[in-house]
């Protein structure tokens, strides 16, 4: 059995389980890092040792909540578990308890927030979204939120960039698992995949930035996980 203390201030703390391991935690709440979910940094370890690490915690209130996080949590533990760290955000588990008479949960993940990048990284880290987008579909999963130039769930860490969010992401058997554009045929030829498509489109038909002080709205930063 795993477990989390999830310390929410001096006077509140949540005990949680899991049976996936045997890893025992202690997670103090810092800050929100979304104004409408139930997301926070977080500075964890293992129990019996100060707090240290900086991660991100999600946390679910209620049966239908819980179940959309579990399935979320099966994502990063099973098709996503090979991108982790690189595609993705490095999983660190999924624990159920009580809280004020309620059921929650949570996942606790990579926090993931780096600084907008230099305008000449552009190209470098839009190639580095599409093929994570790539790697997603390949390993069987479709995240069902990067269309209709949806930019908040790309996030630069330093010349990489991760893929975060997977609360409504479904399992995918992608038309090729990589687009027409990766083999050569160009934007004309995209492949049947509509995500893959918006994707390639997202990233091949703006113009770059003329000013640094463009980037703040050309690569928003986020803090959405």
């Amino acid at each position: 059995m795993s477990t989390l203390q999830l310390i929410w201030d001096s006077k509140t703390t949540y005990e949680l389980s899991s049976w996936d391991d045997a890893v025992h935690y202690a997670a103090q709440i810092v800050r929100p890092l979304h104004k409408t979910k139930n997301i926070y940094m977080v500075r964890a370890g293992p129990r019996g040792t100060e707090p240290g690490d900086v991660c991100a915690v999600k946390i679910a209130f209620g049966e239908e909540a819980i179940e959309e996080m579990r399935r979320e949590a099966g994502f990063y533990q099973h098709e996503l578990g090979s991108l982790q760290g690189t595609v993705v955000p490095n999983f660190f588990g999924f624990w159920t308890g009580q809280a004020q008479g309620q059921p929650m949960s949570c996942i606790m993940l990579e926090y993931c927030a780096g600084p907008t990048p230099h305008y000449s990284l552009r190209q470098q880290l839009e190639w580095k979204a599409t093929q994570a987008v790539y790697a997603l579909h390949r390993a069987g999963v479709l995240h069902g939120d990067l269309v209709d130039g949806n930019r908040h769930h790309f996030i630069p860490m330093g010349h990489d960039v991760r893929i975060v969010d997977f609360s409504v992401a479904v399992p995918h058997r992608c038309v090729r698992g990589l687009s027409q554009r990766a083999a050569g045929h160009g934007l004309d030829q995209i492949c049947g995949c509509p995500e893959v498509a918006s994707v390639e489109r997202l990233f091949a038909a703006r113009r770059p930035p003329c000013k640094e002080t463009e980037m703040e709205e050309y690569w928003p930063p986020s803090r959405r996980v």
